[in-house]
């Protein structure tokens, strides 16, 4: 029992800190339900390396793995490579599967933290488990790197998968046949569907909660959610927006020789992957708008300050303080103004749930939305720009209807009483 109390610690430790919002234990919980015995095991381990997100390898990680990589830092930059040194069988057949070569540039966005993720369950069990289990354990981790694309000649990323394993069946003897390491790589995928099941959730207001999550994961000035400014929620949106902008749903579920049946079910969970892709980017351009004309406002009137000062503190347990909310209504769209009827909703009343950071629903988002609708978002992106400046400013301003300016300014001031005459006078300057 004694390694096992280790593994579980280790496993608790990493995927519990102040930077694990999504990627943390329940997450492990929440995929596991169903899984296989070798599936369980690879899930344990696939997420407990987030390289750059939890600012580097944790003392005990670095004592499990610490040798497998160097660290090189020039400046502000780092670099983590694979060590070029001699290593142990099982040490150079993770590398093998994954498809890495000693002295390799590890990229947190291309297999890095799967990579160390597996190579530290490997390393965990392989005292208690035969080789060909701990291939099949890597395996499944190294198919939890997401969004992958077909290569130009119309491989997958599960047929490399396959050729990878039968290369390292050979080549360290693991005596799996050719239905096993199918089979092997069947799991792998079904272990990378699980990972991003939440992409085919069919409740929209459930889907945009859990992304939610990762926002403070990838942006460390949100975990403090007291005093992060308008610039930093602003950033966050930002990089939230170009990841949905970007995905393409067809690469987040993957199917390997499946059967007819199993084929439908990656198709219907591709299916709504995309409508929430397509839900997900029209509400991040109206929530990156409505935070640009904050960040107008702030830098119009004095500067970039805490967002709290603006649109008011978050709500606490058993207090509510003055908040944007209690200045700016929200009513349906006018006839004649065209919006997503389900992103208007998800912005008006909200995401499932309340995050650390953020409330779940968006009035000022919703406003602009009810009052400008689809057309002319694309103009306003142009101006809603990270960092702000006062031409964009101005221009992001001046792009919106004046009421809306008159509203939202009044009801800045109302909260930023220490700006109130520097906004007044603003909004005499932009609208005469």
């Amino acid at each position: 029992y004694e390694e096992l109390e280790d593994w579980a610690c280790l496993i608790y430790e990493s995927m519990s800190g102040p930077s694990r919002t999504f990627h943390s234990v329940q997450h492990v919980f929440d995929i596991s339900e169903d899984a296989d015995p070798i599936e369980k095991l690879a899930i344990f381990f696939h997420d407990i390396i987030y390289y750059s997100i939890d600012g580097g390898l944790t003392e005990r990680q670095e004592e499990l793995i610490g040798d497998a990589i160097n660290v090189i830092k020039d400046g502000g930059k780092e670099e983590v490579r694979i060590s070029e040194r001699s290593f142990d069988a099982n040490t150079n057949m993770v590398m093998d599967i994954f498809g890495f070569k000693p002295g390799q540039i590890l990229d947190p966005f291309k297999g890095m933290n799967e990579f160390l993720s597996a190579l530290s369950a490997v390393r965990c069990y392989q005292g208690n488990l035969e080789a060909c289990v701990l291939a099949e354990i890597a395996a499944c981790i190294e198919g939890t790197i997401p969004f992958r694309k077909t290569s130009d000649d119309g491989k997958s990323p599960c047929d490399f998968l396959f050729e990878r394993l039968v290369f390292v069946n050979e080549k360290y003897d693991l005596n799996l046949d050719n239905d096993e390491i199918v089979e092997a790589v069947q799991r792998a995928v079904d272990l990378g569907n699980r990972d991003l099941d939440n992409f085919s959730t069919p409740e929209k207001a459930v889907f945009l909660s859990n992304s939610w999550n990762l926002l403070p994961e990838s942006n460390i000035s949100l975990r403090n959610k007291s005093i992060y400014r308008v610039s930093d929620y602003a950033f966050a949106l930002k990089k939230m927006t170009g990841f949905f902008e970007f995905l393409d749903a067809d690469t987040i579920f993957l199917s390997f020789r499946d059967n007819e049946k199993r084929r439908k079910i990656i198709e219907k969970k591709t299916k709504m992957a995309s409508e929430n892709v397509r839900a997900a980017r029209k509400y991040m351009n109206w929530k990156r708008v409505s935070i640009g004309v904050v960040a107008a406002i702030s830098e119009l009137s004095g500067g970039d300050a805490p967002l709290a000062l603006f649109l008011g503190d978050l709500p606490e347990p058993h207090y509510r303080s003055t908040s944007i909310e209690d200045y700016v209504e929200v009513d349906e769209p006018e006839d004649g103004i065209i919006v997503d009827p389900c992103v208007f909703r998800l912005l008006k009343d909200g995401r499932e749930a309340e995050s650390s950071f953020d409330i779940k629903n968006s009035p000022l988002a919703a406003y602009l939305y009810s009052l400008m609708g689809d057309e002319g978002i694309d103009k306003l992106l142009t101006h809603a720009v990270h960092p702000m400046d006062k031409e964009h400013a101005t221009k992001l301003l001046k792009s919106i209807p004046e009421v809306a300016v008159a509203t939202i300014v009044a009801a800045c001031a109302e909260i930023a009483i220490t700006r109130a005459d520097r906004l007044d006078q603003m909004v005499k300057d932009l609208l005469g």
